[in-house]
């Protein structure tokens, strides 16, 4: 905005509050608003001021620059709504600048009232044919254990309940994934989830949100332990003789005084 079209703004303000409009108004005006243009926007936006009652009853609305601007940017915002507008890629591909330009270019638009903004659309039909091929493959692997279906939980109460024979407990449970095996580390039965307790702590074991790693193995077709017992003693062992190596090594250099 220069001083010519802040002079225009100030003659539109002093057509709802009687001001007088001078050279240093203008230039002032300018100053303060040099990045607005002087559009209709801009105009409403000082209808939209003494069109709103002030909160103190008898007070004198004035508008000031900071006014004007406040209640073009409400303006602008009324018509983007309260989500943002879809994005209208263009048929042919584009870089990350393009993006940008255009994004802003359509954002500006709408809430400029040139053009309605393009709703965002829902979400409907399955995942791609390829992934819902490699979702099938899967099965379940990966699913929080949390994700409990109903028909999950019905059963499980009734397990608790000693409703479901004991011939029919593993069918009953028994799904696709870690989920589908007992855990190797806390013994958890098949369709239960991990847990995590510490030995002869009366409170109940702290349920895990993923199963442990052993467990996730076995349903994998893998081993429970990535170390045999024999191996990780031997390792233990090892260590313990390196440890005991160094500790006399350094008892020897200090009773020589080295």
């Amino acid at each position: 905005m220069n001083p010519s079209e802040a002079a225009q703004l100030l003659a539109h303000c002093a057509a709802f509050d009687n001001r007088t409009v001078g050279k240093a108004d203008s230039r002032a005006w300018a100053a303060a608003l040099n990045d607005l243009p002087l559009d209709n926007d801009t105009l409403a936006a000082v209808a939209r001021f003494y069109g709103t009652p002030s909160d103190k009853p008898g007070e004198r609305l004035w508008i000031q620059p900071h006014n004007v601007r406040a209640h073009r940017l409400a303006i602008r915002k009324a018509r983007l709504g309260e989500t943002m507008p879809a994005y209208e890629p263009p048929l042919e591909l584009e870089t990350g600048a393009e993006f940008i330009r255009r994004r802003r270019a359509q954002l500006d638009a709408v809430a400029a009232g040139l053009r309605p903004g393009t709703p965002v659309g829902e979400l409907t039909g399955g995942p791609a044919p390829e992934v819902a091929r490699r979702l099938a493959a899967l099965g379940e692997v990966g699913r929080a254990v949390g994700d409990v279906t109903p028909e999950e939980l019905a059963t499980e109460a009734a397990l608790e309940e000693g409703e479901v024979p004991a011939s029919e407990e593993v069918a009953a449970v028994h799904r696709p994934g870690p989920l589908g095996v007992e855990c190797p580390n806390c013994k958890a039965a098949i369709g239960r989830p991990c847990s995590i307790g510490v030995p002869g702590d009366l409170r109940r074991p702290r349920v895990l949100k993923k199963p442990h790693a052993a467990r996730s193995r076995v349903a994998m077709g893998g081993p429970a332990e990535l170390e045999s017992a024999e191996e990780i003693a031997q390792r233990r062992a090892a260590s313990l003789a390196r440890l005991e190596q160094m500790s006399a090594n350094a008892a020897e250099r200090e009773a020589s005084g080295e």
